[in-house]
């Protein structure tokens, strides 16, 4: 669980970089966005390398 002042110091750091953030966010939608060589290659690994990434963010 966060702390209040850890929260305060995330929320002070984005904006601060606010600028930055947003297009780093934004390029990762686009990556995101475009099919991968592997995708279209082997689907079925595909799926499972996206399970894995997937759990790991939890």
């Amino acid at each position: 669980m966060l702390t209040l002042e850890q929260v305060y110091e995330a929320i002070a750091f984005y904006l601060a970089n606010r600028a930055d953030i947003d297009a780093l966010a934004k390029e990762t939608a686009a990556f995101e966005a475009l099919p991968q060589p592997l995708q279209a290659k082997d689907p079925n690994f595909y799926e499972k390398l996206i399970k894995v990434k997937q759990q790991q963010g939890k």
